[in-house]
């Protein structure tokens, strides 16, 4: 009875143990009779074949696709590529890499102009996170980076007079406007005082023989400010209180009070203000046009 049971036992193990390596249940088949078969040997290159599947599967999952766009184009034909992992790319016009950047964030300006005055055209480069200065091979400039206590929410390279004197302005998101100039250092007697609230665009407007430095922050607030900070005039328009990004664009005339700032309303519709009543119009087809491409190039840069 007993040697019977053990019988029973054993055969049970071996159904279990060759149902679960895949190989037929219907009759037990000895090792002896595996062997003569062949059949132990093809088990084992299965399973060194699974390893091997495994360690391409694995190896491909080590592979890390990037996809780059185009950021910004230059004059004289150099542009700047940005892939998903923040890397930034510079093109020859031959499309060849002449040097390349880890980035913090996506960048939110580009620019290449005489920053020192010696001839040679640098680099000037804003993310969330810093704004640095390039040489024409790409090194960072010694001095050349700011790096804000608060993000960079809206940027402007600003040339008032068009003579080479570039100002870098940095709105932030707790609302302070930054102003440099030359290779980083800060511009001597800028003076803006901030409102608290993130800064959502900056431009430089000129009217008639005056300019003005335009800024709009999340609450809606429109500032007309001169080129040391302060307020210039003061503006009717104002617009609606909005997080995040908020593209605008500006139609300007010979004086400030008639030019128009353009930006779509709460509900998604596209209006215009003149500077000196803020009442709300409909916009034009080239009012349209003018916004459009301003959000556009907005988010060419997220």
């Amino acid at each position: 009875m007993a040697m019977g049971v053990s019988v029973l036992i054993a055969c049970g193990a071996t159904w279990w143990f060759l149902k679960d390596n895949g190989l037929p249940t219907g009759e037990p088949i000895s090792e002896a009779v595996m062997a003569e078969d062949g059949l132990a040997e093809e088990i084992n290159p299965s399973e060194e074949q699974g390893t091997e599947t495994q360690a391409v599967v694995e190896s491909d999952a080590d592979v890390t696709f990037s996809f780059a766009k185009e950021v910004a184009r230059f004059d004289d034909g150099t542009s700047l590529e940005q892939d998903d992992l923040n890397r930034l790319f510079c093109k020859s016009t031959q499309g060849a890499v002449r040097w390349e950047l880890s980035m913090e964030g996506a960048v939110m300006g580009a620019y290449q102009f005489d920053a020192n005055d010696n001839g040679n055209e640098e680099f000037f480069l804003i993310d969330q996170e810093r704004a640095i200065g390039l040489d024409p091979s790409g090194r960072p400039i010694p001095g050349f980076s700011m790096r804000p206590s608060s993000a960079i929410t809206a940027q402007a390279v600003v040339d008032y007079d068009g003579e080479g004197n570039e100002r870098y302005l940095l709105g932030l998101a707790d609302g302070r406007i930054l102003n440099h100039r030359n290779l980083g250092e800060a511009t001597p007697g800028w003076r803006h005082v901030s409102k608290g609230n993130a800064i959502q665009a900056i431009a430089h407007l000129r009217a008639g023989r005056k300019d003005y430095i335009c800024t709009v922050d999340e609450s809606g607030v429109v500032m007309l400010l001169k080129r040391n900070g302060q307020r210039r005039v003061r503006t009717a328009a104002q617009l609606h209180p909005a997080q995040g990004i908020r593209p605008v664009a500006f139609e300007v005339s010979s004086d400030i009070e008639s030019s128009l700032l353009v930006s779509r309303n709460a509900n998604g519709e596209i209006e215009t203000r003149r500077f000196g009543d803020g009442i709300p119009t409909p916009a034009n087809s080239a009012e349209v046009q003018l916004l459009e491409a301003a959000e556009a190039r907005m988010l060419s840069a997220e």
